[in-house]
């Protein structure tokens, strides 16, 4: 799957494993699972492969964000598609 950071903190803390914005820090280990659930989004070629990943928890939004879909980081962030 073809990965596109909308924020350039995001691509930051995916190739450098920190952001240089002091408002983007975050918990190392909140960033290694970050890389962890990027790494899993690129080995896959569509969203069908992210459904037994059961650790990545794909749902698909409902609400004001109906027509998006997310994986979970943690129990705390997430990550849109």
């Amino acid at each position: 799957m073809e990965i596109n950071f909308e924020k350039n903190y995001l691509k930051e803390l995916y190739e450098d494993g920190k952001a240089r914005s002091e408002k983007h820090r975050f918990q190392p280990n909140v960033i290694k699972k970050y890389i962890q659930a990027i790494d899993k989004l690129r080995v896959a070629k569509n969203t069908e492969e992210l459904y037994p990943i059961r650790s990545l928890n794909y749902e698909k939004l409902i609400g004001d964000k109906k027509g998006l879909e997310s994986v979970r980081v943690d129990g705390q962030y997430r990550i849109e598609l």
